[in-house]
């Protein structure tokens, strides 16, 4: 047998309460308040109520103030309220109308009226609540397919010089916690965790023999090696996606430093968008925990004396000083992701 929805009734006139619950409970499951503060309480209440008549002339608080306080509350802003009135005023129906309110019911009551303004809201409240969620599944849907789609377009470029796709989260983790201790909003924190991992998707344009090469490359295999960072952003640009879009400035960005002596543009300082800033050290540190053609693997101990100290290559003033300064406050959170993901 399918749930009776639940209507509330808010009406200081007890004869107008003892009409309307006599005309709907046969119906719906009924609940009445006489008073504004009876009427929150039992709105917030569970179950929650699918509609509301609510009577404009009360005491002390009057409707249009009561339906103020509903749509002001999240949980139960989304609930119709249809207004009882004898009053044919058009400012105040404007006024109702204004605050949120679905509808009119005037008195004296039409059962007739009464009974198909409430199912009509009713359905039209559950039609929408239905498509709300069909929109959101939907959306949730291509939201899933453009990470998978991420993820497996990342995944080819890495496997020309990582070992798995472990790479991929450790990065995707490391900036995620950066942006977290850094008090970035959830949508920057969630973009970044989906974008970072495209930072090095240029290297499929780069050839193997250079990626790949054991040993230092010379100048002219550098000034191809370096192309990568552009290579990304030109496959990146031009999609829809928040996530492609921040994976723009990141492929472009990420090898440029503060100190203004990187690539491609040599920006430096706050030139540098912030979220190339925050993946120059979390790539930086990954590299140095990794094993590379050209390197061993270093241990989380040296990895963070290179960053914070330098050794000749690497520098602390190639890093913003206030992310510089919060990765070794963290560092120990990098270490433990790095353990975590361990290429197979």
């Amino acid at each position: 047998m399918t749930e009776k929805h639940r209507i509330l009734i808010v009406d200081d006139s007890h004869i107008n309460l003892l009409i309307l619950t006599d005309l709907l409970q046969y119906k719906y499951n009924v609940s009445a308040a006489t008073n504004a503060q009876e009427a929150l309480q039992i709105a917030i209440g569970t179950p929650r109520p699918a509609l509301i008549l609510l009577d404009i002339m009360m005491p002390e608080v009057d409707g249009y103030e009561v339906c103020r306080q509903l749509k002001a509350n999240r949980y139960t802003r989304d609930i119709p309220v249809l207004f009882i009135t004898a009053m044919s005023e058009t400012e105040d129906e404007v006024k109702g109308f204004a605050l949120g309110a679905a509808d009119y019911i005037s008195k004296p009551f039409s059962s007739a009226i009464v009974l198909a303004r409430v199912e009509n809201h009713i359905n039209l409240h559950l039609h929408q609540e239905n498509l709300e969620y069909q929109v959101s599944k939907k959306t949730k849907q291509l939201r899933n397919g453009y990470i998978d789609t991420i993820y497996r377009l990342t995944l080819a470029s890495e496997f020309k010089d990582e070992d798995t796709g472990a790479h991929i989260k450790r990065i995707s983790y490391y900036t995620k916690e950066m942006a977290l201790k850094m008090g970035m909003d959830t949508e920057f924190t969630e973009s970044i965790f989906y974008a970072s991992p495209m930072h090095d998707i240029g290297k499929v344009g780069i050839p193997d023999s250079i990626l790949l090469k054991e040993g230092p490359l010379d100048e002219e295999e550098w000034v191809i090696m370096r192309t990568h960072a552009s290579l990304g952003a030109q496959i990146l640009r031009g999609s829809e996606s928040p996530y492609l879009k921040m994976a723009v400035d990141i492929a472009n960005y990420h090898h440029e430093r503060w100190d203004g002596l990187g690539y491609p543009c040599g920006l430096k300082k706050q030139e540098i968008p912030i979220t190339a800033r925050i993946m120059n050290i979390t790539d930086q540190y990954d590299a140095l925990r990794s094993k590379r053609p050209y390197k061993p693997a270093f241990d989380h101990h040296k990895s963070y004396s290179i960053i914070c100290n330098g050794d000749g290559r690497t520098k602390p003033e190639h890093f913003d000083p206030e992310i510089l300064d919060i990765f070794k406050k963290m560092s120990s959170i990098f270490c433990d992701i790095y353990e975590t993901y361990q290429d197979n």
